[in-house]
């Protein structure tokens, strides 16, 4: 079997990779994947998906139907980039999917486009070698991850698409991840009495209040797990309701970064930082303080408007996990080597998926330190390694009995 997987990956190569430089071309920012979902919907089509749909967000989901019996497998990538910023500082142009030095080079190559190239590939390739799996094959390239992890998001609330298995295709470098902290924002707003600075004691300074609230901030019990040891928090903003040097505020916003661990889910968090706000209660004559996870508005590419949740959700799984083992040695037989396991260090969509049961893993020939840099790219050889374990883990998930 794995030569003729090695054979049909060898056969496609060089579509895919063209595939992958034609979606780097496109410049998908967060909230703007219109062209590149309709690029991705003509592509499925053209390749013989059974069926593609989009959602009423635009995120968009191509199946291919198994034997029958099976298990079905989600692939996951996401549409949207993240800026590319000063073009300047980029060696090549940040959209233009230029392919050289063994490379394909812009924005999104490693975060996810590479990887949505082989995946958009992975089950029409199984079909014509003759491997299709008895489980469908779903291939999800959701909207907005870049912000909020809203695609995913969305997707699990209602409970649309779900799946046995997951493979989401953020950087791996060719190895396996069965971890990611998760992430979320934690929005204290301090409510005082607005008064002019030179008469203090006409007015309530929720200023004074952080006095109170950052050594009980130091005193919150933080989770952890035993791939990621404990979360972490810290402030990273702070806001006045004023803009003036000489005015009290009534009103002051701290922004609290709280990286979770598996642990720590967000009503966790969420209650963790009430009881803060519960000992520091009074500390201050007048002023007041409430604490929220936030959430923002947006507005999708098709128009609809909700809200986005200002992080990820953790995700952690056993490196004995069945599914895991079965993953592992499924592409090791495929690429023919050892591969590695590991944890990412950003977050990503896996939480939202794995907290409706999704069994869930991350896979990808791209590499996590290029991510968001200058420097985005990925390597060909590592695709045409990541086609084949591609191959490989869905088949293996997709023909386990349903």
């Amino acid at each position: 079997m794995r030569e003729i997987m090695q054979a049909i990956a060898a056969k496609y190569k060089d579509e895919i990779v063209k595939t992958a430089s034609e979606l780097i071309q496109i410049n998908s920012q967060s909230l703007h994947e219109g062209e590149m979902a309709a690029y991705v919907q003509e592509k499925m089509r053209t390749l013989g998906y059974d069926e593609v749909a989009v959602d009423r967000y635009g995120s968009v989901f191509g199946t291919v139907r198994g034997t029958g019996g099976g298990c079905s497998v989600t692939l996951n990538c996401h549409m949207d980039v993240v800026d590319a910023g000063d073009p300047a500082r980029w060696k090549r142009p940040p959209y233009g999917g230029v392919i050289e030095e063994g490379r394909i080079w812009g924005r999104g190559a490693s975060d996810t486009k590479g990887t949505m190239a082989i995946q958009i590939y992975t089950p029409i390739l199984l079909r014509e070698a003759g491997l299709l799996p008895k489980g469908d094959v779903v291939t999800s390239c959701v909207i907005a991850e870049e912000i909020a992890g809203f695609g995913t998001m969305v997707q699990t609330r209602e409970n649309r698409m779900l799946t046995d298995y997951a493979i989401i295709g953020e950087a791996t470098e060719n190895n396996l991840s069965i971890g990611s902290r998760g992430r979320c924002c934690v929005r204290i707003t301090i409510t005082g009495k607005s008064c002019h600075a030179s008469r203090p004691d006409l007015g309530c300074n929720p200023f004074d209040y952080l006095k109170f609230l950052l050594p009980e901030l130091d005193k919150v019990e933080l989770g952890r797990d035993e791939l990621f040891g404990k979360s972490s928090m810290c402030v990273t903003k702070i806001e006045s309701s004023e803009k003036g040097t000489n005015v009290i505020p009534g009103e002051v916003v701290v922004y609290l970064d709280y990286r979770q661990t598996g642990e720590d889910t967000e009503d966790r968090v969420q209650a963790k930082m009430e009881k803060a706000l519960e000992r520091c209660q009074g500390s201050v004559a007048g002023v007041t303080a409430k604490a929220e996870i936030l959430y923002f508005p947006l507005t999708t590419y098709t128009g609809v408007e909700d809200r986005g949740y200002q992080g990820e959700y953790p995700f952690l799984v056993r490196e004995d996990d069945p599914h895991v083992i079965q993953a592992k040695a499924a592409i090791e037989e495929a690429v023919g080597h050892p591969i590695g396991i590991k944890a990412w260090d950003l977050a990503t969509d896996t939480g939202h998926l794995a907290a409706k049961g999704v069994k869930c893993l991350g896979y990808s020939p791209a590499e996590e330190r290029l991510c968001h840099t200058v420097e985005d790219s990925i390597s060909i050889e590592m695709m045409e390694e990541g086609i084949v374990g591609y191959l490989g883990v869905t088949a293996a998930l997709a023909n386990n009995p349903k």
